[in-house]
């Protein structure tokens, strides 16, 4: 059983409609579902899902709806083309590399105090939620906990700002 880039032909053709009621092809939701699955394996944020997405489907030739398809397959088990698992593969290191920080202008950081109390407003918003993960209150104080960890260490990615604002309040 093999999946691959479903084709819409006539009346087998399927369209779901998303949010703002657009209908979605296959495809799309294919696409939409790689995002995802990149996003937690790689982990990386949204943005950074797609852009691996789209380099590792330059760098193997194929269209993203066809690479998309490859890592939804890989997710099922079902074994992919050693091209597109290659390319996706270089596309992850490549994002998980550091990139190195320019070399011009001071860089500032905040005060330590206000690094520690975001850090404490994450992890009290963190077992909020965890105790009731349908709490919309407790959902939205958690991102806005992570959004000021993004925004006060200077981070897109809140992985990557919750992990340097431990370092900087721990040195």
């Amino acid at each position: 059983m093999t999946a691959s880039v479903p084709l819409a032909r006539g009346d087998e053709a399927r369209h779901r409609k998303d949010e703002t009621g657009a209908a979605q092809s296959p495809s799309d939701r294919a696409v939409r579902c790689a995002v995802g699955t990149l996003m937690a394996t790689a982990p990386a944020s949204a943005r950074e899902a797609e852009r691996i997405l789209a380099a590792a489907a330059a760098r193997a030739g194929l269209p993203e709806t066809v690479l998309a398809a490859a890592v939804l397959d890989a997710a099922r088990g079902i074994p992919v083309p050693a091209g597109a698992e290659r390319a996706l593969r270089q596309a992850v290191r490549a994002a998980r590399t550091p990139r190195s920080a320019p070399s011009s202008g001071p860089y500032l950081l905040p005060l330590r105090e206000d690094a520690e109390k975001a850090l404490g407003r994450y992890f009290e918003a963190r077992l909020r939620l965890t105790a009731a993960p349908a709490d919309r209150e407790a959902r939205g104080a958690f991102e806005d906990s992570l959004f000021t960890l993004c925004v006060l260490m200077g981070r897109p990615c809140p992985a990557e700002a919750l992990h340097e604002a431990v370092q900087y309040t721990e040195s």
